[in-house]
């Protein structure tokens, strides 16, 4: 069964057991889903309130972005879930001969920038819920901000665990361009987590 199709209860579940998946990256997911679904929630509950009709826009806009965010953050979850049984099939490969070697290591390399890719995706989307939550906290109902708020925290645990997941895999890739692009790329969202995080923290005084 798919992962997002589960009940919430089956699919904590199913973290807690034996099996390695769902593991961090699909929990970094499910992290981000609920900080753009708890931003979208501020949203739906602005339109029509009065003394909110100058925002409805502002308020359109988050809705549709933070939609999107959510539903591609549940497709990733399973998807981060799915690159870990390609790599494990990857390793269970042929090695007697020399061919057979050389297509293990190819299909094992792939593997790992698969296995990387997947929660970089998480981690640039989560980033993206802080402009979100920032707009839901500020403008959005006022009843909500710590909604907005949360959103917020929730999204920056999505980027540090995301990322988390991205380094040990880039550990074992031996592209030292792709590495190092993947990292640069990384570290430029990771410089500012705290400071975006406080920032929104501090709209609730």
């Amino acid at each position: 069964m798919n992962l997002v199709e589960q009940r919430v209860i089956d699919f904590v579940a199913a973290t807690a057991s034996k099996e390695p998946t769902p593991g961090g990256g699909a929990i970094a997911a499910l992290t981000g889903a609920t900080g753009a679904a708890l931003a979208e929630m501020v949203a739906n509950l602005t339109f029509g309130k009065k003394g909110y009709e100058e925002v409805q826009s502002d308020m359109e806009t988050l809705q549709t972005k933070a939609e999107a965010i959510r539903n591609r953050m549940l497709e990733l979850s399973q998807a981060d879930a799915d690159v870990f049984n390609i790599f494990m099939n990857a390793l269970g490969l042929p090695k007697n001969t020399d061919e057979e070697k050389a297509t293990r290591t190819a299909a094992i390399q792939q593997a790992y920038k698969d296995a990387a890719m997947v929660p970089f995706e998480i981690g640039e989307l989560a980033y993206q819920i802080f402009d979100l939550a920032e707009l839901a906290s500020r403008k959005g109902n006022q009843n909500l901000i710590t909604d907005g708020i949360i959103a917020a925290i929730n999204a920056r645990a999505a980027v540090k665990a995301a990322f988390l997941n991205v380094r040990i895999n880039l550990s074992g890739i031996k592209d030292e361009a792709f590495v190092a692009n993947v990292s640069a790329k990384m570290n430029s969202i990771e410089q500012d987590l705290d400071t975006k995080e406080a920032a929104i923290i501090s709209l609730y005084k």
